[in-house]
């Protein structure tokens, strides 16, 4: 089982503790105005849609800052997460989502973009499509 840390891409702050992988089979979609998944906890989530893949904690997971853009927390009972990024690092950088509306799991969306990942002793850092398919020519070569 994986333990990380989850860093800002632009400035390198720390954004959060250390988090325990969690398999997104387990996260608790269906319940609504609650959180998805344990505080320490984290779970890769892939977009099947876009084929994005993203990072979710629990709400309550970060050491992020409100978006001063109210319009961002757009939701009757909280954040619906439907208006962009939302929560910034300390230094004012976007890099996550938050998702804490009524009709909606509570959790914490990383933007993969926007994010250093560091796994013990070693980092990943997200790639765009582009960028992978790029490294993986480079490398056949």
């Amino acid at each position: 089982m994986k333990t990380i840390k989850i860093y800002c891409k632009e400035c390198e702050i720390e954004l959060t503790s250390e988090l325990t992988e969690f398999p997104e089979t387990n996260l608790h979609w269906e319940d609504y105005d609650q959180s998805i998944i344990e505080k320490g906890k984290f779970s890769f989530l892939k977009n099947t849609g876009s084929n994005k893949e993203s990072i979710v904690v629990a709400i309550d997971d970060y050491n992020l800052v409100n978006h001063s853009d109210n319009y961002r927390f757009y939701g009757c009972c909280g954040s619906d997460g439907t208006n962009g990024l939302n929560k910034l690092c300390v230094n004012g950088h976007e890099v996550a989502t938050e998702f804490s509306d009524c009709w909606t799991g509570h959790y914490i969306e990383f933007d993969d973009d926007k994010v250093i990942i560091e796994e013990k002793n070693r980092t990943i850092v997200f790639l765009k499509n582009e960028t992978k398919n790029l490294l993986r020519k480079i490398i056949a070569y």
